[in-house]
């Protein structure tokens, strides 16, 4: 059964590393400029054209990817869909996020600054030794276009699901995630000290999990 792994924000094939180590066969959607202002619903049309779906497969996506995943559970039949440090719908949002929506706070804020923050987290993951995770993290950051982190900030802020979802959505979510804290995540796999990067920094156990829900 084919397998697709859909990155975060700002990542590419680099942060599915160790469950490519797994699943070989697995085809990373990598990211491609959007047009101005285009919503997710839009972007995510156009990533569906790069899906065979003559054939089974499984969508599995981290952080923004999970998000993109759920707006492709809706225009495609994957057999399943495993997020990983994701959210499922717009009450799941950290309430900073949607009080962006109408704040518009977000706009102000541009990609190359965000490159710049993401590098200054880095250096935590290097003080508790998780140096390959760091570098991973750092030449990521590096190559992806600033204003592709503006359009994917202003996306997800806007994104407005329908509240209801497929029932059979696996969810693995960390206790120590920043970004999307586990206390508003429903239904999800909880795996202790995992942090939004955790596919990477517990890659073990996520992959553990993968293997479990997917055989």
């Amino acid at each position: 059964m084919k397998i697709y792994l859909i990155p975060g924000l700002g990542a590419d094939r680099r942060m599915y590393q160790h469950q490519l180590n797994i699943f070989p066969d697995a085809e990373v959607l990598e990211y491609f400029l959007p047009t101005k202002r285009e919503p997710l619903t839009c972007y995510s049309k156009r990533m569906a054209e790069r899906i065979d779906t003559s054939s089974p497969f499984i969508l599995i996506g981290t952080s923004l990817g999970g998000i993109i995943s759920m707006e492709l559970s809706r225009i495609l039949k994957p057999e399943k869909i495993i997020l990983i440090a994701s959210i499922k719908n717009r009450s799941e949002m950290p309430l900073l996020f949607r009080v962006m929506k109408y704040l518009k706070l977000h706009r102000a804020i541009s990609g190359e600054r965000v490159k710049s923050f993401n590098k200054l987290m880095v250096k935590r993951l290097d003080s508790r030794r998780d140096s390959e995770v760091a570098d991973i993290i750092r030449a990521m950051t590096e190559d992806v276009p600033g204003e592709f982190i503006e359009w994917a900030m202003d996306a997800v802020v806007n994104w407005n699901p329908p509240e209801e979802y497929r029932s059979d959505i696996i969810h693995l979510h960390g206790t120590n995630d920043l970004l999307f804290p586990i206390s508003k995540i429903k239904n999800a796999i909880a795996i202790e000290k995992g942090s939004h990067v955790m596919n990477m920094s517990s890659s073990a156990e996520v992959n553990r999990l993968l293997l479990k829900e997917i055989n």
